[in-house]
């Protein structure tokens, strides 16, 4: 999996954070992040987990890809985007209270343009650091504007839905050319009015992140137009953080971190053929199918596919490896098809193993490989990826793959490996310094105390202090007894042993404790849609909602008192309160928020509807940019050829080869016929009459055999058999064949007993298959006292006796039938009896013994 993730290349990278999947996986450091790097084509280029997200952990995962690069003799990548660190860092200070309110703190400056622009802004991230020096790194857009979502008061603002709108709309611009076009495609398939859907403009749409300036200009408009917006009840849309947020991003727009990277001849684009629209035959359908190569959407994707390779919500390490690195090839080899490259041959079941060894075999047979482009070279880079990656000044994390399997019963359990005991020289002893033992001891034993003993010993004995001098306050007794065990066998003075590796960091005591979410105990809860909410129910929620209004945390507030109320009510059969969620009532404080907003869908006047429109207007139709210039990129490389000053690892193909190929094989197959040829003939089983094999073919002894089956009937002839079991009633010949001894009548009786044993056998295979009682007997009459529609007994008791009384028919029929009961009655019939009254006296008497 390594050397397939080794041999992947790109012209542009696009990595992003996740802690999706590394939730799965939890050491006693906290919770990991995943990295992942991914070119133009959307394969993975590396994937390591990281213990910490800053840049200097990714500095070997870089200076690998370099080494990887360099080695292929392939073009480094020349674009990165990324989700943070994308310029030179920078500061701004927090806004005045009431600030927001005035227009002008949002206004742009010539001196906050020379500010932003001014002095060093580029950055130190670890892609231009150790990889390469001349990258260009950009800001991706989905976080961006992430950003700027999460500043408004809620989702469910009545002006958070156009808010987002026009202000993706003003990051990005459309070809006009292809717009038109789409739009013929539109009027051909008969769709009118001809108005093209967001998702088909993202496909079949050339779109481009202006300029600086353009850029600039074109955000400051939307945010003057919402700044002071408020909905009905005067909830603003911004919150007052919101001035700090456009600050921030500002100077990221005004040192061209978002804006698209420009070449000779346009920007990047990848172009993926033509699509019919509609699947409408025709010209007029037929629309081109662009690609982006800008941002970090597709990760998002790669995120949430990569959460479902692990299974489970807890796993070991070694599983999550295992997963991890199965699923990422898997992910690129799927990648790899989707492309769909004229002269790429790809298999269509994924096995690694399979495909080196048909390479292998190809390129010694015919000279070339089967399957080029999953070529492994024999170059290592030395990269580790996914829980093998070792961030600087981080401890590894263990990954025992040997740790399940079974061990022999002549090895010995080993339970922790002894260091060797060194006898330090009297100039070791002086050079060591008296005060920095303890200590480090001391510190080591702390950070990696385990819960198990043997870990805890182990780590005693790796920090390097002897066990005698420790301080080991903090271990178990077990541990304790075995440090003194240890330390009494050694004769010579201590001597701190140098570790050359970083001890493993320690997985987490109980995997349980990394569980966050609820426990679900019991089946599925049935909740109710706010459109299906009885009236009972959307009073009492829109009486919560009056109440908590204004507070922080008010959907929470609302689904605990909603809850307590429906709990309440269990006991009412009439009560019209149904369980629901906080997402539901989320979802009716949205529907709500559009019942009460009938004027528009803004809730303004005419005035501010009007403005609305003409600023969706100029996004739209009045931009600086009409037509959107595009480069289109090659598929990236996959696994590439040895370069040519290295020499060759495999030989010219000749005749003199392909004849020695052929005599191997051929000597191959021989040996195994040999082989085959000297095992044993197969045993068939002797029958217990003469000895002889039951094997129709083997007759050639003083038997005769055959097999014969009617119906479920299997019956095994064999004449010595017979002879003796007949031979007192006239049976003469000891070798009788079978089509003599079927026109007997001793034939119809050997059918005859053979199929009353394979009945008996048949009973008492069923009777063993009878379902065998559990739980307690009846002492009585040995039956199951557990009451039930098939039980005899009762479980009850009598009015004013202590105790639980269990009546059995038979035992009171047995106690009572000297008196004058004659059979055995149900407990209404025994209710009714004059016997009722003598086994309540009984009873009671028994249990004051």
């Amino acid at each position: 999996m390594s050397k397939l993730l080794q041999g992947t290349f790109g012209r542009v990278f696009r990595s992003d954070h996740t802690r999706k999947v590394a939730r799965k996986v939890t050491l006693a450091s906290g919770v990991m992040s995943s990295y992942a790097i991914m070119n133009e084509n959307w394969l993975i280029v590396s994937w390591v987990m990281v213990q910490s997200e800053t840049q200097r952990s990714l500095e070997p995962m870089y200076q690998g890809l370099a080494k990887r690069y360099n080695d292929a003799g392939v073009e480094k990548a020349g674009f990165h985007w990324m989700d943070r660190d994308c310029c030179a860092p920078f500061k701004i200070p927090d806004c005045i209270p009431a600030e927001h309110l005035n227009w002008d703190a949002w206004k742009t400056t010539p001196s906050i343009v020379a500010g932003a622009t001014s002095g060093p802004l580029e950055n130190t991230c670890a892609s231009r650091s150790y990889f390469n020096n001349n990258i260009v790194v950009k800001l991706d857009l989905f976080h961006c504007l992430r950003r700027f979502s999460r500043e408004s008061t809620s989702e469910h603002h009545p002006l958070f839905s156009t808010f987002c709108q026009l202000l993706s709309a003003a990051f990005s611009v459309v070809d006009q050319e292809d717009l038109g076009r789409l739009q013929d495609a539109y009027r051909f398939c008969g769709i009118h009015p001809a108005n093209p859907t967001k998702q088909h403009i993202r496909e079949h749409c050339r779109t481009k992140v202006p300029q600086p300036t353009e850029l600039l200009d074109r955000v400051e408009k939307v945010l003057k137009h919402f700044h002071l917006a408020m909905d009905p009840n005067n909830v603003p849309l911004f919150k007052s953080s919101m001035l700090k947020t456009w600050r921030i991003q500002r100077v990221h727009i005004l040192r061209g971190c978002l804006s698209d990277p420009e070449l000779s001849e346009g920007i990047m684009y990848r172009y993926g053929g033509t699509l019919q629209l509609n699947h409408v035959p025709g010209e007029g359908a037929k629309v081109p199918i662009w690609i982006p190569v800008r941002g970090t959407s597709q990760q998002e994707g790669y995120h949430f596919h990569q959460a479902q390779w692990i299974t489970g919500t807890h796993v070991s390490t070694e599983l999550f490896q295992a997963q991890g690195m199965t699923g990422v090839a898997r992910w690129n080899h799927q990648r790899m098809l989707d492309l769909k490259q004229p002269g790429v041959i790809l298999p269509a079941v994924f096995d690694p193993a399979l495909m080196v060894e048909l390479n292998s075999t190809s390129k010694k047979v015919t000279g070339e490989e089967k399957y080029p482009t999953l070529h492994l070279s024999d170059r290592d880079t030395g990269e580790r990826f996914g829980l093998e990656y070792t961030e600087p000044g981080c401890r590894p994390v263990p990954l025992d793959w040997d740790k399940h399997r079974t061990q022999k019963r002549g090895e010995p359990a080993a339970l922790l490996p002894l260091p060797p005991v060194q006898t330090p020289t009297p100039t070791q002893v002086q050079a060591q310094p008296p005060d920095t033992a303890p200590s480090s001891s001391r510190t080591q034993l702390s950070d990696t105390a385990s819960p198990g003993p043997a870990s805890s010993i182990s780590h005693l004995l790796s920090a390097g202090e002897p066990p005698a001098v420790m301080e080991i306050s903090h271990a178990k007794p077990a541990a304790i007894h075995m440090v003194q065990m240890l330390s009494q066998g050694s004769m010579g003075p201590p001597v701190k042993r140098e570790t050359l590796n970083t001890p493993p960091i320690p997985l987490q005591s109980s995997p349980r404790s990394a569980r966050t979410g609820p426990i679900k105990t019991g089946g599925r809860v049935f909740v109710l849609d706010h459109k299906r909410w009885t009236s009972p129910m959307k009073e009492a929620i829109d009486s919560l909602l009056d109440k908590y209004h204004g507070q922080k945390d008010m959907l929470k507030l609302v689904d605990q008192d909603y809850a307590a109320m429906v709990h309440r009510s269990a006991t009412d059969p009439n009560s019209l309160l149904h369980p629901t969620t906080k997402y539901h009532i989320a979802q009716y404080m949205k529907n709500l928020a559009k019942q009460l907003n009938t004027s528009s869908s803004m809730n303004t006047s005419q005035e501010k509807l009007l403005e609305t429109q003409k600023l969706w207007q100029s996004l739209t139709e009045e931009s600086e940019t009409v037509h959107v210039p595009v480069v289109e990129l090659p598929p990236a490389i996959v696994n590439p050829a040895v370069p040519v000053s290295q020499p060759a690892s495999e030989k010219q193909v000749s005749k003199e080869n392909v004849q020695k190929i052929v005599q191997e094989i051929l000597l191959h197959q021989q040996e195994q016929q040999q082989q085959q040829q000297q095992q044993k003939p197969r045993q068939t089983k002797k029958c217990l009459a003469c000895g002889q094999p039951k094997s129709r073919y083997q007759s050639d002894g003083s038997s005769v055999h055959h097999f014969y089956q009617q119906g479920p009937v299997r019956y095994h002839y064999c004449s010595t058999k017979v002879f003796k079991a007949y031979a007192a009633e006239g049976l003469t010949n000891p070798r009788m064949a079978f089509e003599e001894f079927a026109q007997t009548d001793f034939f119809q009786r050997e059918l005859h007993l053979t199929k009353q044993r394979v009945e008996e056998k048949a009973e008492k295979k069923r009777k063993l298959s009878d379902p065998q009682p559990q739980g307690r007997m009846c002492r009585f009459c040995r039956t199951e006292l557990r009451q039930g529609p098939n039980s005899k007994h009762i479980h009850t008791g009598f009015p004013g006796v202590a105790g639980k009384y269990i009546y059995c028919p038979a035992k009171v029929l047995a106690l009572y039938k000297d008196r004058g009961m004659t059979q055995e009655m149900t407990w209404k019939e025994f209710q009714a009896s004059s016997f009722y009254g003598m086994e309540k006296e009984r009873w009671a008497a028994e249990r004051n013994k």
